[in-house]
């Protein structure tokens, strides 16, 4: 039984690779001949063999490959945790990239064979509408529906050049406020309360700069119709004089923000006040002070890779609220935490440098800042710039993750294991990867099932 298991992780033993066509004119995607009882053993067996105990609890019986249309969420949860290069975890052997890369190409045709409902493509009229709801979260004006009734929003230069026109209108804020900022927790900004005790020089005007900050920052990469990815790369920002101060940056004054050049730490969304203040702890009290790094690393893992953290286990040892929580996380005890957090940990501990309302540090309550880590494959990630780069190797998770949350949204559902398929179904279709291309191949797609 174990050995028939899991049978699409030995895929890359026979090193036979073809394309084949999907059914019903999908997009094709790569599928291997395989055998895979070597790489189960070397791969899987030390978590997954049912007498070892994993996070997830998903023992090697589980993972039969074929019964992946009977276990689509199971799947799922697999899928994301590959396309994350979340696992296998910290020191056991790992596969190299062509091996993920084949794995889940694998698991997206078994879905597409064996359990993909036709996708289902809208109308003019319902992409008008569609387009209207995220973008402006209004109604299509005269424009649109000139195009709808036409029947040409069909069209793929009709409905790029709508989208560009949607964008640069100032109604193109409802996007970013209804959409972006939910997707990246920042509508929980407003409930940040800083203490005056650690954050004398605090003030509430300052929160709501860090939110314009992002804010504009946003409107300019989907105006600019940059690659999503950007956003975590991007070497610019927008700042005035207050939120320049803040952050240690010269020749920027008075109170209108103005594009500025950013440093190498402060590139992209990572170095951006908004998200390092709603990743930290801010409630008044003894831990008020101090930021978390399961708070920033769960934040990076939802928002960048779409994987959530493994289940925690029961009984662990608590911190002391009044010191700084990084540098003790650093000093629990190997079973049953540091084995499990030093998978994800890691993400948190390179922020370091970055305090609780977003300022740069050296120094924390105790001393110097560590911000020393390593990704789950290895890659050492000493403070910020080392893990954007590790993210980056990783742009096919995030538009993922961006892709199937923008559908979700846009159909008003919620996310099943279909949808993430149905994501990745549509993003192999999709050759460009800018946001007009993004956001057309998602207005004009139903989630079929």
């Amino acid at each position: 039984m174990r050995f028939a298991s899991l049978g699409v992780f030995g895929c890359v033993l026979a090193g036979t690779f073809s394309l084949i066509a999907g059914q019903s004119g999908k997009p094709a995607v790569p599928v291997v001949q395989f055998d895979g009882a070597t790489v189960i053993d070397t791969y899987c067996a030390a978590c997954h063999d049912g007498r070892r105990r994993s996070p997830s609890g998903v023992v090697l019986e589980e993972l039969n490959v074929t019964r992946i249309p009977a276990n689509l969420e199971l799947w799922a949860r697999a899928y994301r945790q590959l396309q994350a290069g979340a696992m296998p975890p910290v020191g056991s052997p790992r596969p190299d990239r062509a091996v993920y890369d084949s794995l889940l190409a694998s698991i997206e045709q078994a879905w597409s064979n064996g359990a993909a409902k036709p996708a289902e493509f809208a109308t003019s009229q319902e992409i008008a509408g569609r387009l209207a709801t995220l973008l402006w979260n209004g109604v299509p004006d005269a424009s649109l529906l000139q195009d709808a009734q036409g029947n040409r929003l069909t069209e793929p230069a009709t409905l790029e050049r709508q989208i560009r026109r949607m964008l640069a209108d100032e109604r193109a804020e409802a996007f970013v406020s209804s959409f972006l900022f939910p997707y990246l927790e920042l509508d929980k900004l407003s409930n940040a309360d800083p203490d005056k005790k650690h954050f004398p020089d605090y003030d509430p005007s300052l929160r709501d700069s860090l939110a314009r900050e992002t804010q504009l920052f946003l409107l300019s990469q989907l105006r600019d119709n940059r690659d999503p990815v950007e956003l975590w790369s991007a070497d610019y920002t927008f700042l005035n004089e207050q939120l320049a101060r803040h952050y240690g940056v010269a020749g920027v004054t008075g109170s209108q923000f103005r594009r500025v050049q950013s440093s190498p730490e402060r590139a992209g969304l990572l170095g951006q006040g908004s998200v390092l203040m709603v990743t930290s702890r801010h409630q008044h009290g003894v831990d008020a002070g101090y930021t978390t790094p399961a708070t920033r690393a769960k934040w990076v893992r939802l928002h960048f890779f779409g994987a959530p953290l493994p289940n925690g286990f029961p009984g662990a040892e608590p911190v002391k609220p009044e010191l700084p929580i990084t540098p003790q996380t650093r000093t629990l005890p190997g079973e049953p935490c540091v084995t499990c957090h030093r998978n994800f940990f890691p993400i948190g501990y390179a922020l370091e440098n970055f305090d609780p309302i977003g300022r740069w540090r050296t120094q924390d309550q105790l001393g110097p800042v560590d911000a020393s880590g390593a990704f789950v494959d290895g890659t050492p990630t000493d403070g910020v710039i080392e893990l954007r780069k590790v993210l980056l190797q990783y742009p096919e998770a995030f538009r993922t993750t961006l892709a199937e949350k923008l559908l979700v949204h846009v159909a008003g559902s919620r996310s099943t294991p279909e949808t993430l398929f149905r994501t990745r179904q549509i993003l192999r279709g999709t050759k460009d990867t800018r946001w007009t291309a993004l956001i057309a191949a998602v207005v004009r797609t139903k989630t079929g099932g």
